[in-house]
């Protein structure tokens, strides 16, 4: 009786309210998943990409899953060659596995084996997906970029800084999950569009960063300094062209560098600048009368007295006119300007020009510097303040004063960001302003100073070191010691600010050494960096090179002889390639495949020529694995990006070019490999 009774209610369930409890349990298995933005990416001011996303892959795999023996042999081998670590290193952990039916072979996998693994259809594979942001060129301004976590949030730079930008909004789906879990899109169900974060252009260039870091690095070395930093600004709009610090830190791996390694002197330090502030006495001294650049200054046997403590020059320069002591920079001299003029009008042309607040700048951690209010002041502050005392600065801040006198009295707002763009339409939705602060002086006292700053680069200077052979340049140097609690250290802050050319300036440029070991004045140790950054530079800016070298005195290039990249990761070729003028057209899908070029290495090709880069065939070793290449003579930031293409975790000593490795060329290739490179 009971069990005809339970099998007519199901009957009467099913056909009188069976579709309704039907709709029910599909709309109670209805749910909605995230459809994930992708970050912008972040580009130089030419386009060139510095911060990407790459799509990358976790591979497990449950080997009792009935059909996978069938396939395993195609899946280590596709494995092994995408890793680099060969076929037996994978049927080792599946053999070795401590799950039965778990075991992850691969966390880091590229879009293109991916796609190896789709199309094998291998039975077992479990894979899931994310996105990591790559950095392209290593440790490449990556003070301006920052980096990300894992969760792709920005913690430093312009990552931190414009995050939410970056980030985008994401979309979302309707899905159904079935009886099995199995998730799939509901047909007609709601679905949201996710919008991708907006890309941002820099300000910077690419060439030139590299330049000014090579060039920082190499300074500091010689110079024996503790760290270095350099801040260059276009003065008439106020855009950063470059900014580097030494030591530096690569954004792929920033959990790998110290924080020390991480800090973005140029804008989060502040110190006493010595004279480079005596561009702001000079001002001062100009603009409220006390001098002009011929008055005349007695500074006796190189000692004077001020309020019963003595002050020194480097040399007796007797009676100096104030344009005389701007290019030997004599602190006594300045100091009795400062005395004529009194607290008012330097302390006003400090806060005219920037000093004592934050410039603004679009970079995260910006500190204001330290100026104090004259009626705070000591009888000591003012002598000792107009020789860049008694006074903290930031390097920008000095930048941005040396900017004024580059374009004719303008302070202008330094940025690095130059605009942003939509990522779907390529639409720009803000860029910078071009406007200035304020006026800070008049363009007749710039007019007036300026020969004076260039003599400082001439003979009788002190800064001939910076100096460009054919390029007028004027500038600054500046020697302080190290404050230590309530006195000084016998270390020093060496720097130099300059700009070129000096008849319709492009570009200033300020060099900061700390601690340096190895002499420690400015024109010393800081000179000559911006000499050799300046030198490098020139040809990046077509007018500069022109009033250098003008055009018809060399014959343009038609045709050179093609150099040897064979064997080098694809995109590392096209690179060189590039730099020697030639048009290159690469795979994409091959960006780190070991290249081949056609024409072959050494053949003549005109400029006008396309260059083919092609995928050569993988060379292995008897044991199956990649080989190991030959990475001396190649920079360490070519060395460092071949390696990890490889699936290898460098270890680098030194810099500059790599002189030893530690694995064998045409060997194997290990977990991990030492490269030491050394200057060249």
């Amino acid at each position: 009786m009971l069990p005809g009774l339970v099998v007519a209610q199901m009957v009467r369930i099913h056909v009188g309210e069976g579709a309704e409890l039907r709709a029910r349990g599909e709309q109670q298995a209805e749910s909605m998943i995230e459809l994930a933005a992708q970050r912008g990416a972040i580009l130089d001011r030419r386009g060139r990409a510095l911060a990407v996303n790459t799509a990358r892959y976790e591979v497990a795999a449950d080997p009792t899953v009935p059909g996978f023996d069938d396939h395993a042999s195609e899946l280590y081998a596709i494995l092994g060659e995408a890793t680099g670590r060969g076929g037996d290193h994978f049927r080792r952990l599946v053999r070795d596995r401590a799950s039965r039916q778990y075991v992850v072979l691969v966390r880091d996998l590229g879009e293109a084996a991916k796609d190896r693994l789709d199309a094998a259809g291998i039975d077992g594979l479990i894979v899931r997906g994310s996105y990591r942001r790559r950095y392209n060129y290593g440790t490449l301004a990556s003070h301006v970029l920052g980096h990300v976590t894992r969760d792709m949030d920005g913690v430093a730079g312009i990552e931190m800084l414009l995050d939410q930008d970056l980030q985008g909004t994401p979309g979302r789906q309707a899905v159904q999950r079935d009886r099995r879990g199995v998730v799939k899109a509901v047909v007609g169900g709601t679905r949201v569009e996710p919008e991708h974060g907006e890309n941002v252009v820099l300000t910077i260039d690419l060439v030139r960063q590299a330049i000014l870091e090579e060039e920082l690095a190499r300074g500091v070395e010689a110079a024996g300094a503790q760290w270095g930093t350099a801040v260059a600004l276009d003065p008439k709009t106020g855009a950063i062209l470059a900014l580097a610090n030494v030591p530096t830190f690569d954004p792929n791996r920033p959990g790998a560098f110290s924080n020390a390694a991480r800090r973005n002197h140029a804008v989060v330090d502040r110190l006493e600048p010595g004279s480079t502030f005596k561009l702001v006495t000079a001002v001062a001294a100009l603009e409220s009368g006390a001098a002009t650049t011929q008055t005349v200054f007695d500074t006796g046997q190189g000692w004077h007295v001020f309020h019963g403590r003595t002050m020194k020059d480097s040399h007796g320069y007797g009676r100096i006119a104030f344009g005389d002591a701007i290019q030997k920079s004599s602190n006594i001299a300045m100091a009795l300007a400062a005395e004529k003029m009194g607290r008012g009008p330097l302390y006003r042309a400090a806060r005219d020009l920037g000093f004592g607040q934050p410039t603004t700048v679009d970079l995260p951690g910006e500190i204001g510097g330290s100026l104090r209010k004259p009626e705070d002041w000591g009888t000591l502050t003012l002598p000792w303040m107009s020789t860049g005392y008694s006074v903290e600065v930031t390097p920008l801040q000095i930048a941005v004063a040396y900017a004024a006198l580059a374009n004719g009295g303008l302070l202008v707002r330094p940025h690095v960001v130059a605009e942003r763009r939509n990522a779907a339409t390529g639409e720009t939705v803000w860029s910078a302003p071009p406007d200035s602060v304020r006026r800070a002086f008049s363009r007749e006292t710039a007019a007036a100073l300026l020969p004076h700053f260039e003599a400082v680069v001439g003979k009788g200077g002190t800064a001939p070191l910076a100096a460009v052979e054919g390029l007028r340049v004027a500038g600054k140097t500046g020697t302080a010691q190290r404050a230590t609690g309530g006195g000084y250290a016998k270390s020093y802050r060496s720097s130099f600010a300059g700009l070129f050319p000096v008849e319709d300036p492009e570009v200033v440029l300020v060099v900061v050494l700390d601690g340096a070991t190895n002499g420690f004045y400015g024109g010393q140790v800081a000179a000559p960096i911006f000499g050799a950054t300046a030198r490098r530079w020139v040809g990046t800016f077509p007018r500069v090179a022109e009033r250098v070298a003008p055009a018809g005195e060399v014959p343009p290039r038609e045709a050179i002889r093609l150099p040897r990249v064979t064997g080098l990761p694809t995109t590392l070729a096209a690179h060189r390639l590039q730099a020697e003028g030639l048009t290159v057209k690469a795979d994409r899908d091959q960006t780190w495949a070991p290249a081949v070029t056609r024409p072959a290495p050494g053949d003549t090709v005109r400029l006008s020529q396309t260059v083919r880069l092609d995928a050569a065939p993988p060379t292995e070793t008897s044991a199956g694995g990649a080989v190991m290449p030959d990475l001396r003579g190649r920079s360490v930031r070519e060395a460092v990006a071949w390696l990890r293409a490889l699936g290898v975790e460098p270890r680098v000593v030194g810099r500059g070019v790599v002189r030893q490795q530690s694995a064998r060329a045409g060997g194997a290739v290990p977990r991990q490999v030492t490269v030491t490179g050394a200057s060249r």
